[in-house]
């Protein structure tokens, strides 16, 4: 039996389950749950009905990025497909376009 709400329905992009990653990534830092919870200002069983979620509303990553002072969102972009077109980062192209030149500068 198929979830009611289409954004479960499998499909062929399936993404990551968001709960269970909050949960890895709270381990990899070594913050509690009941840790996450009082920096979010939310009760513990609500971090943990996190975890059973397969998909976050967009302000409780958010929250929990800055309440972990760590960048949930990338490691969750770090999920597309392969090959799948991502944004380039306009300040890391300047960077790599000044590398080339200096190093066009070095060569002489």
């Amino acid at each position: 039996m198929f979830p009611t709400h289409t954004y479960l329905k499998p499909g062929a992009h399936p993404y990551p389950h968001v709960g269970k990653f909050i949960r890895r990534k709270l381990m990899e830092l070594h913050v509690s749950p009941p840790e996450a919870a009082r920096r979010i200002g939310v009760n513990t069983s609500t971090v943990h009905a996190y975890f059973r979620q397969p998909s976050l509303q967009f302000g409780i990553i958010w929250k929990l990025s800055m309440a972990l002072n760590y960048d949930l969102l990338s490691d969750l972009i770090s999920s597309y497909p392969p090959n799948f077109p991502i944004k380039p980062n306009e300040k890391l192209l300047e960077l790599e376009k000044e590398v080339e030149i200096l190093r066009g500068l070095l060569k002489r």
